[in-house]
């Protein structure tokens, strides 16, 4: 996102007098105004949650075995074979 990006969305919430305190204590000890403060802690729990799920870690072992399999010719199976005998259908253009 640019630094100069334009806001043409709005997000509004309800929450407890509790959590709104806390979250603006938390903001000025950021530096923040509490807009700010959540917006940058939603979109950086956001872009975790989204890391987690599109990506894989592997150790150096991890890895070495991962392309050992992948590299690795296997017997097909029966369900291989029996896919491989179905008549392929035709695409019309």
């Amino acid at each position: 996102m640019g630094a100069l990006a334009l806001k043409d969305a709005r997000m509004e919430l309800k929450t407890t007098k509790e959590a709104k305190e806390l979250l603006s204590k938390a903001a000025v000890l950021g530096g923040m105004d509490l807009s700010s403060f959540m917006l940058s802690t939603a979109m950086e729990k956001a872009r975790a949650i989204l890391l987690d799920h599109t990506s894989i870690q592997l150790s150096v072992q991890g890895q070495a075995q991962l392309a050992s399999v992948l590299q690795t010719p296997v017997a097909p199976t029966e369900a291989m074979k029996e896919l491989r005998r179905t008549p392929r259908l035709k695409v019309r253009e």
